[in-house]
């Protein structure tokens, strides 16, 4: 069936639609978009008619560890990876892991022993692409399991590419020694293979149960939600729920690529991102990404949920379209910008579903939404990277909400000034030791940041913001201390010190940024950061991990939290425990 056979059969419905075609190469994709539907109708029906496209890859999951992998390498190698990926731009393409895992593992002169061994997990992990023996076992389980030391199951054959692995999490955390114990209990699968060279797919879903942590337990009686979850069953103690992603990818051409799933993004260098970062409930998008010559160009388009825990029903939704691009100058000098739109078409009386003028990939949306006489939601900015003597990467994010040049003179506070911005900075190898890593960051946020007009379409997720954790009206410090003393042993230290604003009594002083800034309880002037009830936090988090096998890891440490404000109910000290094992999956931090 070729995609006017479908056209053809969509039109006998007699339901009202516009299409679009697009050739690139060898590939042809047909747009289908319903003009009544409530739903998300971007890309409603794709068909593909290839001929012969180039082979499609999978992408790696967010994980900071791997993370911190590649851009310790390459602030080591002194030169940008453009060849392969841009690193404010995750994820990044298991066939590019591999790739330049592979040719840095044949100059490996400047490498420590840890260094080599990082290599090694790098290929390894992405074995599909790895072009060595190493990933391979010597003793493979039944003659059939982990044939690869990176896969229980795992099949490379002509045109089909598969792999199977269990994800699982056990995590206990002793609260003040006293017995009373915090629990996380994850266990699923992930998939994710190849067909024919064409198709490129991947799935994970878990089934998990949570004892959460008193600040955990607090936060979501103040917000009604678990960060990074989305509908669950409680029964006072424990907090059930799924958690899944999904997407699958087509590449029209070595240079362009498209996603179409369920799952997060980030975009930044930093531990927190001011763009759009990987804290909230997954969230359907369309990812179309360009990379050629020293540019990387993303569209990210989005629906979102609005929160809704108290019935089975469906919720509504608002949307957001996002262009990033980033560019690399010279060798040690990455600067990107962006902007993101934030909207809603549902009048409570219809809704139109997602807003067709915004699916143009390359216009100023600004300039749109500006020609709609909209009250849509624009957020704007840039992030810059500076890689500096083999030892030192400075990176910061600039971004604006809403900005009056005059009222910043003036300097009288007035609420539509809302900007935030980021610096940092990554030092490896500190003193000459190796493997032992630095980054400290400061994260500064006005507040009403990221608030629209109307309370339906700001820049959450199910109630949970999509860039900060915090939201808004916060200073933030952040330092970070890395150590890999042997091949298979990681040390973290972490410390966060945070002051913020909260509401109080049913007031908006701009830390909520799911609230419409029409409701602003300070006035127009005289807002300033951390206005409101000031609460101040701080965070140390030191955790020891060991790799027994492949991604099977044992992880022991303890996490101390203290909380200081003028409401006692938010007054808190806690020390706490933790040990764990995990299994194909990133180390889960509550780090706020």
């Amino acid at each position: 069936m070729n995609y006017l056979d479908v056209i053809k059969r969509l039109s006998q419905k007699r339901r009202p639609f516009f299409y679009i075609i697009v050739k690139i190469n060898s590939i042809k994709i047909a747009f289908l978009l319903p003009m009544n539907s409530k739903k998300f109708s971007l890309l409603a029906v794709i068909v593909f008619v290839c001929n012969a496209l180039i082979a499609q890859h999978t992408y790696i999951t967010f994980n900071p560890a791997m993370n911190h992998i590649i851009d310790r390498f390459e602030i080591k190698n002194s030169k940008l990876n453009n060849e392969y990926f841009h690193t404010s731009t995750k994820s990044y393409r298991r066939q590019s892991i591999a790739d330049y895992a592979n040719n840095l593992y044949k100059n490996d002169s400047n490498f420590s022993k840890q260094d080599l061994f990082n290599l090694e997990y790098l290929l390894t992990d992405n074995f599909e692409w790895a072009k060595t023996d190493l990933t391979l076992s010597k003793k493979p389980f039944l003659k059939e399991f982990y044939k690869q030391k990176a896969g229980l199951l795992s099949a490379q054959v002509t045109d089909f590419n598969l792999v199977v692995n269990p994800v699982m999490l056990y995590q206990v955390s002793t609260i003040d020694f006293n017995g009373n114990n915090v629990l996380l209990n994850n266990r699923g699968i992930e998939i994710r293979g190849n067909i024919t060279d064409k198709i490129g797919f991947y799935t994970q879903v878990s089934d998990e149960i949570m004892r959460p942590l008193p600040v955990v337990l607090q936060e979501a009686q103040r917000t009604h939600v678990y960060q990074g979850i989305g509908f669950y069953k409680s029964d006072g103690k424990e907090v059930n729920y799924f958690l899944s992603s999904g997407y699958i990818s087509v590449s029209a051409n070595k240079y362009m690529d498209f996603q179409l799933g369920h799952g997060r993004q980030f975009i930044g260098d930093g531990a927190r991102s001011f763009i759009i970062s990987n804290n909230a409930v997954d969230n359907f998008f369309v990812r179309l990404n360009t990379r050629i010559w020293k540019l990387n160009y993303t569209n990210i388009f989005s629906e979102y949920r609005d929160y809704n825990n108290s019935s089975y029903g469906v919720q509504s939704t608002h949307y957001s379209a996002t262009h990033h691009l980033s560019a690399n100058i010279g060798k040690k000098l990455n600067i990107g910008i962006f902007e993101t739109i934030i909207f809603q078409r549902d009048s409570g009386h219809v809704s139109t579903g997602f807003e067709v003028n915004y699916l143009n990939p390359i216009i100023f949306y600004k300039s749109i939404e500006n020609g709609l006489n909209s009250t849509d939601k624009a957020v704007l900015g840039a992030n810059i990277k500076y890689n500096f003597l083999n030892h030192f990467s400075a990176y910061g994010q600039l971004v604006l909400s809403e900005m009056v040049l005059d009222e910043i003179l003036k300097n009288r506070g007035c609420w539509g000034n809302k900007w935030a911005y980021q610096l940092g900075l990554k030092y490896i190898d500190v003193f000459g030791i190796n493997n032992l890593d630095a980054q400290v960051e400061l994260n500064v946020c006005r507040p009403f940041m990221y608030t629209s007009y109307s309370s339906l379409q700001t820049y959450t997720n199910y109630n949970q913001p999509m860039a900060h954790p915090l939201g808004a009206n916060f200073y933030e410090t952040i330092g970070v201390l890395r150590y890999q003393p042997a091949k298979r042993l990681n040390m973290q230290l972490k410390g966060i010190y945070y002051a913020i604003g909260y509401d109080t009594a049913g007031g908006n002083v701009g830390q909520n940024i799911g609230l419409s800034y029409r409701s602003n309880s300070i006035g127009i002037y005289g807002n300033e950061i951390t206005q409101g009830l000031l609460t101040k936090v701080l965070f140390i988090d030191y955790m020891a991990s060991y790799m027994l096998k492949h991604n099977l890891f044992i992880d022991c440490g303890f996490t101390y939290r203290n909380c200081k404000s003028a409401v006692n109910e938010y007054n808190s000290e806690n020390l706490f425990l933790n040990l764990g094992v995990r299994v194909n999956m990133a180390r889960r931090e509550y780090d706020r």
